[in-house]
């Protein structure tokens, strides 16, 4: 598929914001819809609209089942899981690591946790509130400084009383890899599961859990292309069936009996267990169609035009003095650009007000701040950064536009604010 039909399948390229054109480089935060995603969903709203399988018996309800089954099967595929069970649906990756935070079956000779310093607050979180209720203790690598975090930084925190490793995919600070095929053999090798978080990962890379040793993973569906509040939590099925419940309630239960007058609930023992209520199915079937339409273009396709992309924008603003570029020196492979400013009296948020109101023909969409990564900037003495991230409808010619930009508001406020 070449550029010119893949910008043409997302219609918010071709909308102009009070008059200028639209230049979208926020990638990492959430992708934009195709048409193929807003025509799924469209049709489900429009034409469905309704309850899915077993809640209802009739012919909207089968309808909706039906499709929805196909995009857990999809899921699977997706990410290579050994059944489409082992796909639970979540309303992002933040629910799916509060899940397996919440439900995992720490004991008191194996109840830590190792997480990183480069975790998004969502991977870290979850975990630190359980700290503070007295059910596990958190061990952080990395949070002694530098930008590289291999597995000899990671590696040494796993001992006999670890009972789960949580670290992401990928930064969504600075793009970079994480080795988690050598932390997950040490890991296991210690008794330990693993969790990753791919928030960052999947619109650009394949996954397979099992070949990298992955037993619990977790990521959002609208970072993919589907609408928000849709993700889902791959989890190996014998480690699903030790979990304790999240939430329970319609649709988790196979049956509940009266015992001695009270009643007695008898749950799921695989994904069901975990999808009480009424589910997104609007989002669900999104997923579906984003997945396909990621499949279509080819992973490979995006990936290689998303990190040179991006090794471009970081050759272009490693000659700009007055920035930074966060990370390691050598980001193969990722679609995110983040700096900041050498000049602390030179704000990210200013510089995006600039980018969405003073230019004469373009409004540029970035994002500044911390990226819900606070540790991880106060470590290494960052307060703030502004992060470009990168999909397959990206081009060299916005790359210039951002950059232009910025070499005209430093010259134009001598590089100070």
């Amino acid at each position: 598929m070449g550029l010119t039909d893949i910008r043409a399948s997302f219609p918010a390229l071709a909308r102009k914001v009070g008059g200028k054109k639209l230049v979208y480089l926020d990638n990492a935060c959430s992708v934009l819809k195709p048409r193929p995603v807003i025509k799924a969903v469209n049709h489900y709203l429009s034409a469905l609209g309704a309850c899915a399988g077993g809640r209802s018996g009739h012919a909207l309800s089968a309808a909706v089942e039906e499709l929805c089954h196909e995009a857990r099967a999809k899921t699977a595929a997706f990410v290579n899981a050994a059944s489409a069970s082992e796909i639970i649906f979540t309303s992002n990756t933040t629910e799916g690591i509060n899940l397996a935070a919440r439900s995992f079956p720490f004991t008191k000779g194996k109840n830590e946790v190792v997480v990183t310093a480069f975790d998004h607050h969502s991977n870290l979180l979850p975990f630190l509130e359980e700290q503070k209720r007295g059910n596990l203790k958190v061990r952080i690598a990395g949070l002694d400084g530098g930008w590289k975090l291999d597995a000899d930084r990671i590696c040494p925190l796993i001992n006999s009383r670890t009972a789960l490793v949580s670290l992401p995919r990928a930064s969504n600070v600075t793009g970079q890899f994480f080795p988690v095929e050598e932390v997950a053999r040490e890991a296991h090798r210690r008794g330990a599961v693993v969790l990753a978080d791919a928030a960052q990962y999947l619109s650009t890379s394949r996954e397979d859990v099992r070949a990298a040793g992955i037993d619990m993973l977790a990521f959002s569906g609208h970072k993919l292309g589907a609408p928000p509040g849709i993700g889902a939590l791959y989890c190996r099925a014998d480690l699903m069936r030790r979990l304790k419940n999240f939430k329970v309630g319609g649709g988790t239960v196979s049956d509940v009996t009266l015992a001695g007058g009270l009643p007695e609930a008898h749950y799921f023992g695989d994904c069901r267990r975990f999808e009480a209520g009424i589910q997104n199915y609007a989002g669900i079937i999104g997923l579906g169609a984003a997945i396909d339409f990621l499949s279509r273009t080819g992973l490979g396709l995006i990936k290689e035009r998303t990190a040179a992309l991006a090794a471009s924008c970081r050759r272009r603003l490693a000659g700009v003095e007055a920035v930074e570029l966060l990370g390691p020196a050598d980001l193969p492979g990722s679609p995110i650009v983040s700096f900041s400013f050498r000049d602390r009296r030179v704000f990210a948020q200013d510089f995006n007000l600039f980018l969405n109101n003073e230019l004469p023909g373009h409004v540029i969409c970035a994002r500044c701040g911390n990226h819900c990564a606070i540790p991880l900037h106060r470590s290494r003495g960052v307060k703030q950064s502004l992060r470009l991230s990168f999909f397959v409808y990206n081009t060299e010619s916005e790359i210039r536009l951002f950059c232009d930009a910025l070499e005209g508001y430093l010259a134009g406020t001598g590089g100070k604010r």
